[in-house]
């Protein structure tokens, strides 16, 4: 008898261990606001490396803007209204690139174009003002 129960309850156990693993596996959906946004995709196509990978984060607490177009660090401010989002106007340093340049000026002119932020899981979309897709993003989670 007391050898079933111990069976019964090593299943149970088992059972329940398997239905969490998938979820334990899962990352956590990222948050619009202070996470780190690494571009993927400009224009509509995959962007290539970097000498500074071009990401932003949204600071919450300041309402301020941060990070890389691929050459220059930037700043700026934001405003952020449900899954309306603008970005005011940035500034940065002025340091001459090579090809990063290309990307960088692409990464900015997308940044002024955005009138909307969608996230889907620690994927982020940024959209114009007829909702089509200006850059992508993915969530990076800090080292």
């Amino acid at each position: 008898m007391r050898l079933v129960r111990i069976g019964r309850s090593m299943l149970a156990a088992a059972a329940i261990a398997l239905t969490a693993a998938p979820a334990l596996a899962q990352p956590a959906p990222a948050s619009l606001e202070n996470t780190y946004w690494k571009l993927t995709e400009l224009g509509g196509k995959s962007i290539a490396a970097t000498s500074q990978e071009p990401h932003f984060i949204l600071h919450s607490d300041t309402r301020r803007v941060s990070g890389a177009g691929g050459c220059n660090r930037f700043i700026g401010g934001y405003q952020l209204d449900g899954d309306l989002l603008t970005f005011g106007q940035t500034a940065g340093t002025m340091m001459a690139c090579g090809d990063e340049m290309q990307t960088e000026r692409g990464f900015f002119t997308a940044l002024r174009q955005v009138r909307k932020a969608r996230v889907s899981g620690r994927q982020l979309t940024l959209l114009d003002d007829t909702d089509r897709p200006v850059a992508r993003f993915e969530a990076v989670d800090p080292k």
